[in-house]
């Protein structure tokens, strides 16, 4: 049988063919979403150029519950049962993107992943993807039983030790309340702003003045963030960096500090800098994971 499988950002889709073996590379096509109407209209002009399709999996750069989604950055509502009755389907499943990056990290191979820190182990469960990008979001992944947990961390308030590196760096650390509000591409321009004085697009922060130490910043709040997070969820199986901020960050001169706090916590038994750490490469991980999705939600 083969399947959909689509990565819907605010700016563009990416889809794909799936079957039982994952993801057909050679199918990946990338749309832009500002040429159509909704998302329905991309899939039937992917469709169009291929044979039937049994289901699909859309991975969606937004919050998803219930059969319900919608984009973050773009006024486009998803409702599975529509969509499936929209493109002849017999089912259409939808996840946030970070819920199809924490199916990903059970299935992506070594070129996938840049190993950054800490031992791998085999036998180690749980696992997290943390993902840096237009928002800012958290996956817990239970491999073994391929349950990934949904969560929305970027609208959870920054924890204090991260509140103290941002106090630090700006006048007003009020509008960094929460974690997308520093730790997303908005954010991460606002705190530019906000050290600075100068606006301009998250990509263009590393060429602008000033805009090395704001990345300090950024990386040190990061770090520990990541250290709180290792924490709270113990995911002794890896941690997963994803996003094009989690790249900029990590690759950066200052890319040592997001991972610092980390390695530098000896209370736990050394725990913590034995937890292995990657950064994701394969821009079609969320395809990857919407794939594997398929694979353990389908019948037979």
């Amino acid at each position: 049988m083969l399947y959909l499988v689509a990565d819907v950002g605010g700016t563009n889709c990416r889809l794909a063919l799936a079957d039982e073996g994952g993801v057909r590379a050679e199918t990946v096509q990338r749309f832009r979403n500002e040429n159509y109407a909704g998302f329905a209209d991309v899939a039937r002009a992917y469709m169009a150029d291929h044979p039937p399709l049994t289901a699909a999996a859309v991975a969606i750069a937004g919050p998803v519950g219930k059969g319900e989604g919608r984009l973050t950055n773009r006024d486009w509502h998803f409702d599975a049962a529509t969509l499936a009755q929209e493109l002849s389907l017999e089912a259409v499943y939808l996840l946030n993107d970070l819920e199809a990056h924490g199916h990903a990290i059970c299935v992506l191979s070594g070129p996938s992943l840049h190993h950054l820190s800490g031992t791998p182990v085999e036998d180690e469960p749980q696992a997290m993807v943390v993902g840096l990008g237009t928002g800012f979001n958290v996956a817990v992944a239970h491999r073994p039983s391929g349950v990934v947990f949904a969560a929305e961390m970027g609208h959870a308030r920054v924890p204090q030790s991260v509140a103290t590196i941002v106090s630090e760096a700006v006048k007003d650390p009020s509008e960094f309340a929460t974690v997308e509000h520093l730790l997303a591409g908005r954010g991460f321009a606002n705190l530019h702003r906000a050290r600075t004085g100068v606006t301009c697009k998250p990509e263009d922060v590393g060429t602008s003045e000033g805009g090395q130490q704001t990345i300090e910043v950024a990386a040190r709040a990061l770090g520990a963030l990541v250290r709180e997070l290792a924490y709270i969820y113990l995911p002794e199986g890896g941690i997963f960096f994803n996003g094009s901020l989690a790249k900029t960050l990590i690759q950066s001169p200052y890319g040592d500090m997001t991972l610092a706090p980390l390695l530098a916590d000896d209370r736990f038994g050394d725990r913590m800098p034995r937890i292995p750490t990657y950064l994701m490469t394969d821009d079609a991980s969320a395809l990857h994971g919407c794939a594997r999705y398929l694979a353990v939600s389908q019948p037979g």
